[in-house]
């Protein structure tokens, strides 16, 4: 019989400081949204002691808070970077890296929607189709397109959270089924040029 861990919630203001600043020393920049999700929604922080935290850490020059859209993005400062390597080992090592495991996953989901684009769409015959596309941030022509049929709904989602989960290795398994013989490319070959759209 297993026994439950039990949850941790962080009260303390200058904890929630220290939380914040250690995540964004971990991850780098994170949007409010983002910042809650992997905080609020675990129950590690209430939601409103985080928000106050967000305001007082801007107001001393902790983090910087940038608008981006209908989000703001938090970034950090040498300050909060200080802050977090100093004091990180005061809060309790299984918040700290629950809070960075989720930070990254909901992080790069988010950079990952940017730069892939499915959509799943019902076909006229029977089946869906899922849309897969792989953006050039940089604009111009997309990198790859591709339509993948599926029985039913149910199929066509778990191909598309299969895409999300190695959207690399999709590319690239692709893409070297077809210069297969002449050349193949490389995970990091294409990680090099996905970043390189990115600057």
């Amino acid at each position: 019989m297993s026994i439950p861990v039990p949850k941790y919630t962080l009260y303390d203001r200058k904890d929630i400081e220290v939380l914040v600043a250690y995540i964004l020393y971990k991850v780098g920049s994170i949007t409010k949204d983002e910042l809650m999700r992997c905080t609020v929604d675990h129950d590690f922080v209430m939601y409103f002691d985080l928000i106050c935290c967000l305001f007082d850490m801007e107001d001393k020059g902790l983090i910087i808070c940038e608008k981006a859209g209908n989000d703001e993005t938090c970034l950090p400062t040498a300050k909060s970077e200080y802050l977090a390597i100093e004091l990180a080992y005061t809060i309790p090592l299984s918040i700290r890296e629950d809070t960075i495991y989720y930070a990254k996953k909901i992080t790069s989901h988010s950079r990952l929607e940017k730069t892939v684009k499915t959509e799943i769409v019902k076909v006229e015959q029977g089946g869906y189709q899922l849309c897969i596309r792989f953006i050039n941030e940089m604009g111009g022509t997309d990198l790859m397109e591709l339509k993948i049929y599926a029985p039913t709904k149910e199929s066509a989602e778990q191909m598309e959270k299969r895409v999300f989960d190695n959207p690399v290795g999709a590319y690239r398994n692709v893409l070297n089924s077809f210069i297969q013989g002449y050349l193949t490319v490389s995970e990091k070959e294409i990680q090099e040029v996905l970043d390189d759209t990115k600057i």
